[in-house]
């Protein structure tokens, strides 16, 4: 039953990928795109576009690449995170950079406040970032021990992947299916990641307990 669940969690966001690239590359429906960038950008202003600019910057990849060399350096995620996160962050960057040039979508034909060059679909920062934060997330619950360090800092992660998101497409390099899409992608990403990190775990602890078993009595 476990294993049908874990597999049905990785599915469901690839079958919602699936739906996202039929309806905006087969049957290039546009509607929603509008209708989203309007409302996101509804209350724009000179401060908030200040905000958003540094939001963003955030979810760049030197960021996330300075996060996970800073797991490696912290001995209490050094074992249990580092490892997995870093293997997200450097997945859900190739597997963004295939899909972008796959499916080779122009950015947003509109006010564009910051400068990106490459193809939009799906957004490169929300898959990385869903991918990293995705995985922290399950890490942190599985880990951490403490109950409100363990909800502060998964609040933080779903956060952190939303308001990314978010000013990506404020600061019109995106649409709202990039982003989305790139979700999906990236949680497809992090479940992938945490099944074989648990399964490594396990073959490891066992090959450990079998060299003990077998290890010769002093």
């Amino acid at each position: 039953m476990k294993k049908k669940i874990e597999l049905l969690s990785i599915i469901l966001p690839l079958i919602l990928f699936a739906v996202i690239v039929t309806l905006v590359f087969i049957i290039k429906f546009k509607g929603f795109d509008i209708w989203a960038y309007d409302e996101t950008v509804e209350g724009m202003s000179h401060t908030l576009t200040n905000i958003m600019i540094v939001i963003t910057h955030l979810g760049d990849p030197l960021v996330l690449c300075l996060i996970g060399l800073a797991l490696f350096t912290i001995p209490f995620t050094r074992k249990k995170f580092a490892i997995p996160v870093a293997a997200a962050i450097i997945v859900a960057g190739a597997t963004d950079f295939v899909l972008k040039n796959i499916f080779a979508r122009p950015r947003p034909d509109i006010l564009r406040l910051i400068t990106e060059t490459d193809y939009s679909f799906p957004s490169g920062h929300a898959v990385t970032n869903m991918a990293m934060y995705a995985v922290l997330t399950i890490l942190i619950f599985r880990y951490v021990k403490q109950n409100w360090l363990k909800y502060l800092l998964a609040a933080y992660c779903l956060i952190a992947t939303v308001v990314i998101g978010y000013s990506r497409v404020y600061l019109g390099v995106h649409y709202w299916t990039d982003v989305i899409g790139g979700w999906c992608v990236g949680l497809a990403i992090a479940l992938v990641i945490d099944w074989l990190w648990q399964k490594y775990s396990k073959h490891r602890e066992n090959l450990l307990d079998h060299e003990l078993k077998n290890s010769p009595s002093k």
